[in-house]
């Protein structure tokens, strides 16, 4: 499997966040297992994180792995393709359970965390491969009007637990 994100045949969305900690916290939080349930909650229809398995013995070097179970009880396995502490990371994510392994086989992550005034500004940036025609127009709706949205809630909690 190539550790590149593919530039064609994929649909697009982010979200930034501007957090009052060190880029090295943003880093460490936003990366960790541990952490992942206490950020990646629900917001509408998208679950949010129940619990993180490491299929190797850490999440911090290429190739790693982990399986992130939503609520409700759908998996997703994660693999790192990037480990750039405290700059950036990037992620594949695949083996869907849910409705998406219909209209994707693959998702990639990416985060950059960088100062902006002081502060620590995290990016998130998530690309879907898509299967065809019918499952482009479905995921581009799905990213658009559910998933943005997600990410943006998403970073504002991760942004409430670095400030406490």
């Amino acid at each position: 499997m190539s550790n590149e994100i593919p530039t064609s045949g994929i649909l697009k969305r982010s979200a930034q966040v501007l957090v009052n900690c060190t880029e090295q916290e943003a880093f460490d939080y936003i990366s960790s297992s541990t952490k992942l349930p206490e950020w990646l909650k629900k917001v509408g229809a998208v679950p949010g994180a129940e619990k993180v398995e490491l299929l190797d013995e850490s999440y911090d070097k290429v190739g790693q792995a982990r399986i992130i179970t939503f609520q409700g009880g759908d998996t997703a396995e994660e693999q790192l393709l990037t480990y750039n502490p405290p700059g950036n990371y990037s992620y594949r994510i695949s083996k869907f359970s849910n409705f998406l392994k219909k209209l994707s086989n693959a998702a990639y992550g990416q985060l950059w965390f960088d100062l902006v005034d002081g502060k620590t500004r995290i990016t998130w940036e998530y690309s879907f491969s898509y299967k065809n025609i019918f499952a482009r127009m479905a995921l581009s709706l799905f990213l658009t009007f559910v998933y943005k949205k997600f990410m943006r809630v998403s970073l504002e909690n991760a942004q409430k637990e670095l400030e406490k």
